[in-house]
């Protein structure tokens, strides 16, 4: 009998929807100032189509194709990079809409999936060019809309990213958090807003 030793090593679940997910912020801009007037914080889902041309669209002499892989570099671990660029071909950057929320969505060609240290590797990489590469750029940029210009930030203190393995998961995990978040609101101002009913009662006799 011949035994035959097996290795596995856990990989990030890319293949079955090669995509990587990552929160965003945008806002509405005065189109005469340039300046945010506007936070849209879950309420970017509407511009959806908009900001995905644009995205599309968008490049510089710096930055001349909507495709993440021609920018992001492992120089200090060339044998990471090779493997990473052996398996992802290319990660065009796009948004998707979740009800009135929209994510930034990286959308992957792939050969094959990574493993979780090359996922992780890669997801540094990704973060560090919406921060201070091709998405900083974008970043500089408005969008015109039906109604007023906006801006995207791909890249901001509390991003988080996610796969298209775990999204509905993650959602899910969003949407409890802000309901209760939602919950705490309404019940702090509840007692303020009963206190003043109570005062006018007392005032009208």
């Amino acid at each position: 009998m011949t035994w035959v030793e097996l290795h596995y090593k856990a990989t990030a679940g890319l293949l079955a929807d090669p995509c990587l997910y990552s929160t965003i912020r945008a806002g509405r801009v005065d189109p005469e100032t340039g300046e945010t007037i506007e936070a849209l914080y879950d309420d970017a889902g509407q511009y959806c189509e908009s900001i995905a041309q644009r995205l599309d669209a968008f490049h510089t002499d710096e930055y001349p194709a909507n495709d993440m892989m021609r920018y992001l570099h492992w120089p200090d671990d060339p044998q990471m990079e090779a493997a990473i660029r052996d398996k992802v071909r290319s990660a065009h950057v796009t948004v998707e809409a979740n009800g009135a929320t929209l994510y930034a969505k990286l959308e992957l060609e792939m050969t094959a999936d990574l493993t979780i240290s090359e996922f992780e590797a890669f997801t540094k990489q990704v973060e560090c060019q919406y921060r201070d590469g091709w998405g900083a750029e974008f970043e500089l940029i408005t969008i015109p809309t039906s109604d007023a210009p906006i801006y995207l930030r791909l890249w901001h203190d509390d991003i988080a990213f996610f796969t298209g393995a775990v999204k509905g998961r993650f959602l899910e995990q969003r949407r409890q958090e802000r309901a209760a978040l939602q919950s705490g609101i309404r019940s702090r101002t509840a007692p303020a807003a009963k206190s003043a009913a109570k005062t006018k009662k007392w005032t009208e006799r």
